[in-house]
């Protein structure tokens, strides 16, 4: 298989503050305690599906990411196919995905990219390739394809994707790929019931594998005046004045909303609906402890260098970091991270309104 890979790795994992911070964020860490940081891990999962890799990280980021000798995880042929692009500063998924692609567009021709997290979990790494494998397929068709994740519960968490009845896939096929009719922002709990009691609806994962192309056809189309500085930061040196100034000129969107979402509305948008594969987007401490612990609500998760003593307080996850001993009692699904600078103390009731807190107060680094 020909995928060239596409990797934003710019989020800060507010969310998991203060594991995860602005100089050190999650996706350089070994959050799951697999030997691995989670960038290494996603090279992994896609590294035998792989013709060339792209990682787009912001410029205080680079010397990190080089650092994790992704090249090193690479096949043979594609080892010398490795990039790292530095954004001058953050401006959404778009940014990143649209200059990758503009990029693998001027140096390989019309070619099959995907764009994966570099901060999510996965467990079946067999069956996520088989979903990538099918992307790829119905990608060769002009489609932009995502991947849906069958949803294990009505999550709040995440967006959902709501697939037509239109079959694209070859019959008996498996995994099946759908046309898709819509998608969906977080919703409310009882919306999100309402999804699983209908069925046809998926997480959305934020994967996206496409034509280069098509998607900047399609991006040329939506967004002109985008399309025409994309273009024209493919000509220009990174580190320049003048490409700061292009990079600067984009608005900040998501790749959702800015292509998938109209795109869908066309009928150009795939959904390959695939079984759970053990995803996770590792994207607050709740769901970092269910992926650590099991779906259990009573496993508990403690690590870290400090002696810990947990009575009665089942669900919880601690990470001390600290000399003196801890003792959580009573305090069911508590959160608690102890640093030299800092303790964090919540549940995983507010593991969502985290990041707001940590965007609020600007110390918190």
């Amino acid at each position: 298989m020909s995928l060239h890979v596409i990797i934003p790795a710019g989020g800060p994992g507010s969310r998991l503050w203060p594991v995860s911070r602005v100089g050190k964020p999650k996706f350089l860490l070994d959050l799951l305690g697999e030997g691995c940081s989670l960038l290494q891990a996603t090279v992994d999962r896609l590294s035998p599906l792989a013709a060339s890799l792209t990682v787009v990280t912001g410029t205080d980021h680079a010397e990190a990411v080089a650092s994790q000798n992704l090249n090193a995880r690479l096949p043979a042929s594609a080892k010398e196919q490795y990039q790292i692009l530095e954004e001058p500063s953050r401006k959404n998924s778009l940014g990143a995905i649209a200059w990758a692609a503009a990029r693998i567009q001027e140096k390989y021709g019309s070619v099959i990219a995907g764009s994966f997290a570099a901060d999510h979990a996965i467990k079946n790494v067999a069956v996520f390739r088989g979903a990538v494998s099918a992307a790829v397929e119905a990608a060769r068709e002009g489609k932009i394809v995502t991947i849906g994740i069958a949803p294990s519960c009505p999550s709040t968490a995440y967006g959902y994707i709501c697939a037509s009845n239109t079959v694209l896939s070859p019959e008996n096929s498996q995994p099946r790929v759908f046309d898709v009719k819509s998608f969906k922002e977080k919703p409310s709990r009882s919306q999100a019931e309402s999804y699983l009691a209908t069925g046809g609806y998926f997480w959305n994962a934020g994967m996206f594998v496409f034509n280069t192309e098509v998607f900047l056809s399609h991006l040329n189309n939506l967004l002109p005046r985008y399309y025409e500085t994309i273009q024209e930061m493919v000509h220009v040196n990174p580190g320049t004045t003048h490409f700061t100034e292009l990079w600067e000129s984009l608005p900040s969107y998501p790749i959702d909303t800015a292509i998938a979402e109209p795109i869908a509305d066309e009928g150009g948008v795939a959904v390959v609906a695939t079984d759970n594969f053990g995803w996770s987007d590792v994207g607050d401490f709740a769901s970092l402890r269910q992926t650590i612990a099991g779906d259990s609500p009573q496993n508990s998760v403690v690590r870290g260098s400090g002696k810990t003593q947990l009575l009665a307080s089942p669900g919880a996850f601690v990470d001390h970091g600290g000399t003196e001993k801890l003792v959580v009692l009573g305090i069911p699904n508590a959160v608690v991270i102890r640093r030299a600078d800092v303790t964090l103390v919540t549940t995983t009731q507010y593991a969502q309104e985290l990041g707001d807190v940590v965007a609020e107060q600007g110390d918190l680094q």
